[in-house]
């Protein structure tokens, strides 16, 4: 079973500060992971053919559009459970923060809609298992009511979307022939999450140093979601990409 310890951090001997390095540590570990991995390869290399690119973009999309009504429900959920002694203006920025969240599964959406996508059948599909996973972590911090453990998932969220939607921007473009078509929720993300990073990256200290018995609980909320996020998801919108491709042209696509 993993414990904290096995990602070498020691919640006794931890201060805020320290649980935020632990935290972009972390994260820079899964970013390397998803750097090597076939669905990033794929994305913004160029051995993939320009139509796997887009059926990738497309499922990874839809994956979104999936699982972020549930996720954002709970996260609001959650947010709720906090201690009422709570200053009220944490509390304000947790929420507003959700409220920026709050169409972003309509945004990915749209660019599902803008790279060929159709609106009917993404909306009646059945949640896949991946976001279904996703959507399941969520619904399960509510239930458990320990919102630290939320305000430690979400980190994951905001810190390493804007560094691989940034990353992943000035490919696409070019791997897609200039085509704009399809990018606003990476544009956005690549811009807005910096904010929101810090803004989550300050409320944890912030609440680590009233709460110091809660450290433990906020960086296992951060494993917990890391767990089925990211490449879980993205990995199983690359095998649904591929599966659209060969259907199509009757043909293995090689990816790496």
């Amino acid at each position: 079973m993993d414990s904290l310890a096995d990602f070498g951090f020691d919640a006794k001997r931890c201060s805020p500060e320290d649980l935020v390095k632990w935290l972009d540590c972390r994260v820079e570990e899964i970013l390397r992971e998803v750097e090597n991995s076939e669905v990033w390869t794929a994305v913004v290399g160029f051995q993939a053919p320009p139509g796997l690119v887009q059926e990738i973009l497309k499922e990874v999309y839809l994956e979104i559009a999936m699982y972020q009504p549930d996720s954002i429900e709970a996260a609001i959920a959650s947010i709720a459970q906090f201690p009422r002694t709570m200053p009220i203006a944490w509390f304000d920025e947790m929420l507003h923060h959700q409220v920026e969240e709050f169409d972003h599964g309509e945004m990915a959406l749209r660019d599902y809609i803008a790279l060929g996508g159709k609106e009917i059948e993404a909306r009646q599909r059945v949640q896949s298992p991946s976001a279904f996973a996703v959507a399941a972590i969520w619904r399960n911090i509510t239930h458990k009511r320990d919102p630290f453990v939320y305000l430690g998932a979400v980190y994951l969220f905001d810190a390493l979307t804007p560094i691989v939607t940034a990353k992943a921007k000035s490919a696409l473009r070019s791997r897609l022939g200039g085509n704009a078509k399809g990018m606003e929720f990476i544009s956005h993300h690549a811009t807005a999450d910096i904010e929101h990073a810090a803004t989550i990256r300050r409320l944890i200290v912030d609440v680590a140093t009233a709460n110091p018995g809660k450290i433990e609980a906020l960086a296992y909320g951060f494993e917990y979601f890391a767990h089925v996020y990211p490449l879980p998801v993205w990995n199983s919108a690359l095998r649904r990409a591929k599966r659209r491709v060969n259907a199509a042209y009757k043909t293995a696509v090689p990816v790496n």
